[in-house]
C-alpha cells in the first residue's frame, strides 16, 4: 500500500497523472457587475418561459470563449415565487452552441434536448419532467403542474476549462461530438469551491464569461413566434474591463454541501440562518440546502464578496435595477391585436422569499427576506415587508408608484389602468414574472395564469411606463409581447398570425 502511495506521488509530481500537473487557477479580479447590452456575460437571464396554451419556449447558449471551455449552471424557476423546478450542469467547449426545449405534457413542463454538448447528469434525448418537490405542498395538483408552465431560467459560468485537460479534452467536439467520458464528469461531483486542488487539477480555472443566450417562444398551433436575447451581466475589473470571478462550482448532486459553512454561499432566504420574517423573528433554514441548490446567482462571484453572498446579491440585483419600464402597446380591432407585458424579477428571491409552511393569511410568517441584500446607492432594502403584500394565490406583491399611458396622438392618462380583479389604478407585481395583458380578459397573448392581470387601458393603441416611486428601484426585465392578424393571410390558405417582440425600456 505504502508502495503503491509513493509511485502516484511520484507520478503526479512529474505529470504522470492525468490531469494532475494542471497550473493553478487564474486569479479573480473581477470587482463590479454591470448589465450588457452588447449581449455577452458571465451570467444570462432569460425572462421569461411558457408552456401555457400549446406554447414551446426554446433557447440557445453559445460559448463565444475561442479557448476555454465553460461549466454553466442553467436553472429553471417557477413564476409565482421562484422556486428551483429544474437545473443541471452544461458542459460548452469553445466556439460550442446549446439548445434546448420546455413543453408540457399532463405532467407539467418538461425539457428536452437534442444537442450533444455534454450534460451532468446526462439527460440528453431524454423528456425530463420538471420537479415540484419545492412547490407548495397544500396546492392542489392541477395547481402544481400548472406552476410548472411559466418562470424565468438563470444560466451562469460557474467556472471555465482549460484546453488540455482531461476534462476539456471529454467535453471537445470531435467530428461533431464530445465523448463526454463518465469517468471524468463523475469527478466534478466531489469538487466545490473549497476544494481548488482537486479542482485545478481536473482542468477547472475561474469563470471568464464569454456567454450569449437567445430565447423563443413558439405556438405551432396559432403559427406565432416571439424571440429575443438573453439580459446579460458582465464581471469587470476596476477598470472595467472583462474580468474573471471566483471559482463557483458545485457538484450536481443531491447531497449536503461539504463546505465550512453553507451561509457563506447564498443569500436565498430560505436556505440561510439569518433570515428573519415580516414581524422581524428569526427563519432560519427553511429549506435543507442541496449540493445542486449551488451556485445560484448570489454565490460570491466578485473579489469583495468571498464569504458575504448578501453582497453579491445586493451588487448583482443593483446591476440590473432600474426606476421604471416603458413599452408599447396594440389592441387595434382591425387587425385583432393583443399585448402582453412581461415584467420579470429574477433576482427578487434574494431578497425574499414565501415560506409555504406558514399560513398567507398571516403576513409575518409567510414572507422571509434577507435584511442584508441592500441597495448600494440608498442603503435601503430592495424589498421589505414595509411595501410588501401577499394575493390570494400566495404571491408575494409591491405595488408601483404610478404608470401614465398615453395613446398615438400624445394623449395621456395617468394612474389610467384600471387593473382587474378590483379597481386599482396603479399596477401590482405579484410573482417573481409578472404578465400584464392590455384588455383582454382571457388567453390573451401568452396564455399566461400563475401571476397575470389584465389592464384595462383608455387607448387603443399607444405606449405605456410604470414608475415604482421615489429611491426605489427594482430588477424588472422583459418585453411587450404583441400579437396581430392578418384575416385576409388566411382567409387565402397561408399563415395570418404573426408576433413582435420589444424589449422593456428602462431608466435608472
Amino acid at each position: 500500500m505504502k508502495k503503491n502511495v509513493l509511485a502516484l506521488s511520484i507520478a503526479a509530481m512529474i505529470g504522470g497523472f492525468a490531469g494532475s500537473a494542471s497550473a493553478a487557477m487564474t486569479a479573480a479580479n473581477a470587482t463590479a457587475f454591470e448589465q450588457n447590452d452588447g449581449g455577452a456575460g458571465h451570467i444570462l437571464v432569460v425572462p421569461y418561459f411558457t408552456t401555457q396554451n400549446n406554447n414551446m419556449s426554446v433557447i440557445h447558449v453559445v460559448n463565444t470563449d475561442t479557448q476555454n471551455g465553460k461549466a454553466v449552471k442553467v436553472r429553471f424557476r417557477g413564476a409565482a415565487n421562484s422556486d428551483d423546478i429544474l437545473d443541471f450542469t452544461v458542459f460548452l467547449s469553445p466556439f460550442d452552441v446549446w439548445t434546448g426545449s420546455v413543453q408540457a405534457d399532463a405532467n407539467g413542463s418538461y425539457f428536452m434536448t437534442a444537442d450533444t454538448s455534454c450534460m451532468y447528469p446526462d439527460i440528453r434525448g431524454q423528456k425530463q419532467s420538471f420537479i415540484q418537490d419545492r412547490l407548495d405542498d397544500s396546492w392542489s395538483a392541477e395547481k402544481r403542474v400548472n406552476n410548472t408552465k411559466e418562470g424565468y431560467i438563470e444560466i451562469l459560468n460557474m467556472a471555465d476549462v482549460k484546453p488540455a485537460s482531461d476534462l476539456f479534452k471529454t467535453i471537445k467536439h470531435s467530428a461533431g461530438k464530445p465523448t463526454c467520458a463518465e469517468t471524468v464528469l463523475s469527478q466534478t461531483l466531489s469538487i466545490n469551491p473549497e476544494t481548488l486542488a482537486a479542482a485545478e487539477a481536473l482542468g477547472y480555472d475561474t469563470p471568464s464569461g464569454g456567454l450569449t443566450g437567445d430565447w423563443y417562444i413558439l405556438n405551432v398551433n396559432q403559427t406565432t413566434t416571439f424571440s429575443g436575447a438573453a439580459t446579460a451581466i458582465k464581471a469587470v475589473d476596476a477598470a472595467g474591463a472583462n474580468a474573471r470571478g471566483n471559482f463557483v462550482a458545485f457538484p450536481q448532486d443531491s447531497n449536503s454541501p461539504a463546505v465550512s459553512d453553507t451561509d457563506k454561499y447564498t443569500a436565498d432566504p430560505l436556505l440561510i440562518s439569518s433570515a428573519v420574517d415580516k414581524g422581524g423573528v428569526n427563519r432560519p433554514k427553511l429549506i435543507q440546502i442541496a449540493n445542486y441548490d449551488l451556485p445560484d446567482l448570489s454565490t460570491p462571484y466578485l473579489t469583495s464578496n468571498v464569504g458575504v453572498p448578501a453582497s453579491q446579491a445586493s451588487s448583482l440585483t443593483a446591476a440590473v435595477a432600474n426606476n421604471g419600464v416603458s413599452n408599447q402597446f396594440a389592441n387595434d380591432t382591425l387587425i385583432d391585436a393583443k399585448t402582453d407585458w412581461v415584467l420579470s424579477m429574477p433576482l427578487r428571491r434574494y431578497s425574499v422569499g414565501a415560506n409555504y409552511a406558514a399560513d398567507k393569511t398571516t403576513d409575518n410568517a409567510y414572507q422571509v427576506f434577507n435584511p442584508a441584500v441592500v441597495n448600494p446607492a440608498t442603503n435601503q432594502p430592495f424589498f421589505a415587508g414595509s411595501f410588501t403584500s401577499v394575493d390570494a394565490d400566495g404571491n408575494i406583491c409591491v405595488d408601483t408608484a404610478s404608470n401614465t399611458f398615453y395613446d398615438r396622438e400624445e394623449s395621456s392618462k395617468t394612474d389610467g389602468a384600471v387593473v382587474s380583479p378590483g379597481t386599482a389604478k396603479k399596477i401590482r407585481l405579484c410573482g417573481e414574472v409578472n404578465v400584464l395583458a392590455f384588455k383582454d380578459p382571457g388567453t390573451s397573448v401568452l396564455g399566461a395564469t400563475v401571476a397575470r392581470q389584465t389592464a384595462t387601458v383608455n387607448y387603443e393603441n399607444g405606449w405605456g411606463k410604470v414608475n415604482y416611486g421615489a429611491n426605489r428601484a427594482f430588477p424588472v426585465v422583459g418585453s411587450s409581447f404583441i400579437k396581430l392578424m392578418n384575416s385576409g393571410g388566411a382567409a387565402n390558405g397561408f399563415s395570418g398570425t404573426y408576433g413582435i417582440t420589444w424589449p422593456h425600456r428602462f431608466s435608472k
